[in-house]
């Protein structure tokens, strides 16, 4: 037996071996696969979770704890019948989960619960297990030299299971047989694991050499027998599960640490580190635990509120929705998640059809002026797609001009409509709302129709999810369908709402900032609104933006921009440039996903590091972060073409819109704007 502390040594030793080996074992975990996870029993409570969840649909109560415990209960009771009749005390996870299952479930038990409970043990032992690249690449290398490679393990879980989690791995082609000591109850422990593997397979032990991590099991059994045997005790890898276990530790004392636990497991490990655009690591690391963080919130909303559709509207809802694919097996795995699709919507395309049955309101009409651009009524008319002519009578009634500007540049986001102003005046005219109302009638027609299409009115509760920032597409959609007595209750969830807009907040027609809420004080998490423009550029789909819908045939589709049009272009290209960074996101959601489900924690155990990433990463970037992770185009499509004078543009200016050279070499940048935006937020909590 030889000890390494290296496996490139161990290796580099194994290879001056192997002209003289037919036969080449291998321990599985810890060993060939490593685990994510410091504790390998950490996979037991997700899957207690998703029974005790299976036992409440059922009506069965009881906790997942109390699963846990019967578990533990059967397997010891298992384990010591067998440690009597064998030389080894083995349990056999088909012998102890069902009568678990029994015990749990009783006339409710059958095979196909059984076979859930072990589907998801396997999906879970999966997530949290990575391949040892070197041993991957050197038993690949075997496999050419002809070389026979079995796979050895002392575990719970049948040789069939094994098999599964080999296959999974990709690594079925190396192997010739997986063993497990669930199948005997003979292990590597006491030695006698290796009389079943060279009586299997007539192997002269002098032809064979074993590799594994334990010095007993793996190392004394096997030279016992005449077998070489090579035991890795790898330095770097005890550090890293001793760093797993220090901050699994402090999980338990803090909730800072428990989102700290959540990135740890999120790692890359073995095959999956490997150099990535600073893109991709950005993508995984803060955006992708973001946007984790937000689906995560969603689907406790989901469950809470019983919503049975989820809409993901607006471009930006289409990185939420695949992150949303990605992160529902894991958050939803005991119990049967809402129905979900993509919804083609966008303020411009819907702006027409909110005022079919509403007309111009004095919120719509300050929602067209927020932009700095916009100052009369002629850009409200640009906004919702109204033709002028007809207007102008009632405009001169109001003696309003067109072109008189209606409210001052830049106070429309607090200061709305003054009630003096004669475009008061105009709004209170029924004659005006009328043909408002009439210009916005096919519109509103063509978007029924398209909502029909998706089901939109064959459920009570649909949870409608978008970026934010002030829920204006729920607002435009909410009057577009008012008149609907079939109408269903409308649960909005975006990722930050400022509310600078008061649109009506009813039991019909609600919405709510998950990351951020301006109803709610916090100072960490407002910092995602200083990269609102990033956060949409990174969350658009690859698709040009919605303008409106038109119907072919029977069907109603939603018309895009055309892809030579000036804005498509630069979309694309802002879309191509961010690629890597939507790699990186999908990939960081879903190992969120898996990680929270692994630890079992809610999303509000989460919200201390998600405030300290925020500021970290959004308040105090890096120049090179700014640099590579700013935008370089964004469209607004409210926004009008005049000219905005500087002064304007450097009051909402945020550390974000500023080039990295000047956050590297002015002094104090960064501290400037974090004050800046601190009394800012203080001001309109005030």
């Amino acid at each position: 037996m030889k000890v390494f502390y290296s496996l490139r040594r161990l290796i580099e030793h194994a290879d001056t071996l192997i002209e003289q080996k037919d036969f080449v074992s291998l321990d599985i975990f810890d060993t060939l696969l490593v685990r994510r996870i410091h504790d390998p029993d950490l996979v037991k409570p997700p899957v207690a979770r998703f029974i005790a969840e299976k036992a409440a649909a059922l009506g069965i109560s009881t906790t997942w704890r109390e699963v846990q415990a019967l578990r533990n209960e059967i397997e010891s009771a298992h384990r010591a019948r067998n440690g009597a009749l064998h030389p080894d005390h083995e349990a056999s996870y088909d012998d102890f989960i069902p009568q678990m299952l029994r015990r749990i479930f009783g006339d409710s038990y059958d095979e196909d619960l059984f076979e859930s409970v072990a589907q998801y043990e396997m999906e879970i032992e999966t997530a949290v297990l990575a391949p040892r690249a070197e041993l991957v690449d050197w038993i690949a290398r075997l496999k050419r030299q002809n070389k026979t490679i079995i796979l050895i393990s002392d575990i719970y879980l049948p040789s069939k299971y094994l098999t599964m989690l080999v296959e999974k791995k990709g690594l079925a082609d190396y192997v010739t047989d997986v063993v497990s000591s669930a199948d005997t109850f003979r292990a590597k422990a006491s030695g006698t694991g290796f009389d079943i593997v060279r009586e299997k397979h007539r192997i002269d032990t002098g032809r064979w050499l074993h590799v594994g991590d334990n010095p007993i099991s793996d190392g004394l059994r096997p030279a016992e027998s005449g077998i070489d045997a090579l035991v890795i005790q790898d330095i770097g890898e005890r550090q890293r599960k001793g760093i797993a276990r220090l901050v699994h530790s402090l999980a338990g004392i803090r909730h800072i640490w428990k989102g700290r636990n959540v990135l740890q497991i999120m790692s890359p490990l073995e095959g999956d580190n490997v150099d990535r655009p600073e893109l991709y690591v950005d993508g995984r690391n803060l955006f992708g635990f973001l946007i984790g963080y937000f689906i995560h919130r969603l689907a406790e909303k989901c469950r809470e509120r019983n919503i049975s559709r989820v809409y993901f509207c607006s471009r930006e809802g289409w990185m939420f929705f695949e992150c949303w694919k990605r992160m529902v097996p894991h958050l939803f795995a005991a119990t049967e998640a809402p129905e979900a699709s993509y919804l083609h919507v966008s303020r411009i395309a819907l702006s027409s059809a909110a005022c079919s049955n509403a007309g111009l309101t004095a919120a719509n009409a300050t929602v067209a002026l927020l932009p700095f651009q916009n100052v009369d009524f002629v850009d409200i008319c640009r906004v919702y797609n109204l033709d002028i002519e007809p207007l102008r009578p009632y405009l001169a009634n109001a003696g309003l001009a067109p072109e008189d500007p209606i409210t001052p540049v830049g106070a429309n986001a607090s200061g709305g409509i003054d009630p003096e102003n004669p475009f008061s005046v105009l709004l209170a005219d029924p004659e005006f709302q009328a043909e408002v109302r009439k210009q916005g009638h096919p519109s509103g027609q063509l978007f029924e129709s398209y909502l029909d299409s998706e089901g939109f009115f064959d459920h009570r509760d649909v949870a409608l999810v978008d970026i934010g920032w002030l829920g204006t597409i729920q607002h435009y959609l909410h009057q577009a369908i008012s008149h609907r007595n079939e109408r269903p209750n409308i649960h909005g969830f975006l990722l930050a709402a400022t509310r600078m807009v008061p649109y009506p907040n009813t039991a019909e027609n609600r919405f709510d900032g998950l990351v951020f809420d301006q109803h709610e004080f916090s100072l960490a998490t407002s910092y995602v609104l200083t990269i609102k423009d990033v956060l949409e550029e990174i969350c658009r789909a690859p698709h040009p933006s919605v303008t409106g819908y038109e119907r072919l045939g029977d069907r109603v589709r939603p018309r895009l921009r055309d892809e030579s049009d000036k804005s498509a272009r630069s979309e694309m290209e802002q879309s191509d440039y961010y690629a890597p960074l939507h790699e990186g996101v999908l990939d960081g959601a879903e190992q969120y996903a898996m990680s929270v489900t692994l630890l079992g924690y809610e999303s509000r155990y989460i919200r201390s590091w998600l405030n300290f990433l925020l500021v970290t990463r959004v308040a105090f970037p890096s120049a090179g972060e700014v640099g590579r992770i700013r935008h370089f185009h964004h469209h607004d499509d409210f926004a009008g073409t005049r000219q905005v004078h500087q002064r304007i543009l450097r009051y909402y200016q945020s550390l974000w819109d500023l080039n990295s050279w000047k956050i590297a070499l002015i002094p104090f940048t960064r501290y400037r704007y974090f004050y800046r935006h601190i009394s800012r937020m203080l001001r309109l909590w005030a």
